[in-house]
């Protein structure tokens, strides 16, 4: 009788202790799942979409049979050793916040970079302008106007002309003058004009083509004519010494040429020369 006493009240008791053991197990399962759902719609952004929670299983069909303390204590730190949801999320978050602050760091620093661009040189000209020729060297003559064998030969000139308006003291009527050569077919005759309009001496004269010689012909030079001091006398020229046998308008000067108008009394003799060269 006894015996079957305590095995009635050993099953009994058994019986609590499982079904007490089942009731804790069932609702540390509820809490977890809730606990899951939670944490999944708050962290949607980071969540797998397509990730479906883990199917709940009905705590009417969970055997309770063979589960023991020691078991419970075994899946519990299995659980502590596993990193929590909540964990997982925090860490996506936090990933998920560097990469962020690394783009926009990348895109900020592309903004405030300066691109130094090296300016080209320029691109040369062509040179399109003439070469400059070379200045050419000035030439030059002078030329000197004198009537100082009438100051030797006084009595013969016309005696309206013996006046010093007409025949200076010296017998100078034009010093030496230099002037320039402005073309390469300048004559004698060309600077004998410059020369008595720039210094104002009258001059008479006739034309190439008034003559049968097709040369000027000079009749007189300071009012003083051909025949002013007797037959022979009249206007001679010379150029370096010599005397040219050729009309002043034909001779074609060169740079440093001397030119040199006189007044001659006896046709050039007076002068070292034996005939005027005049025509």
């Amino acid at each position: 009788m006894q015996k079957k006493w305590l095995i009635s009240l050993l099953f009994v008791l058994l019986t609590c202790f499982l079904t007490a053991c089942t009731i804790e197990t069932v609702e540390k399962h509820q809490e977890q799942e809730t606990y899951e759902k939670s944490v999944n719609k708050q962290d949607d952004t980071t969540t797998s979409e397509n990730k479906k929670p883990d199917a709940q299983e009905d705590p009417n069909s969970e055997s309770v049979e063979g589960t023991t303390p020691s078991d419970e204590r075994t899946s519990e730190e299995e659980k502590e050793k596993q990193p929590s949801t909540d964990n997982r999320s925090q860490q996506n978050r936090l990933a998920n916040k560097a990469e962020n602050n690394a783009g926009k760091e990348k895109e900020d620093a592309q903004a405030n970079h300066t691109t130094t661009v090296t300016p080209k040189p320029p691109t040369p000209k062509p040179n399109t302008e003439q070469p400059i020729k070379p200045v050419e060297e000035k030439k030059h003559v002078t030329i000197a106007i004198f009537a100082k064998t009438l100051l030797e030969n006084w009595e013969l000139l016309d005696p309206t002309l013996q006046n010093e308006k007409y025949v200076p003291k010296d017998g100078v009527i034009l010093k030496t003058i230099k002037y320039e050569l402005l073309s390469e077919k300048d004559t004698v005759w060309t600077i004998l004009s410059r020369a008595v309009k720039e210094h104002n001496i009258q001059m008479e004269y006739q034309g190439a083509n008034e003559n049968i010689y097709n040369s000027v012909y000079i009749e007189g030079i300071n009012h003083l004519y051909e025949f002013s001091a007797g037959e022979l006398s009249g206007w001679m020229y010379k150029v370096n010494g010599h005397f040219p046998n050729y009309g002043s308008n034909q001779y074609v000067l060169k740079d440093g040429d001397i030119i040199e108008w006189h007044y001659t009394v006896d046709l050039g003799r007076d002068l070292g020369q034996n005939r005027m060269s005049e025509r």
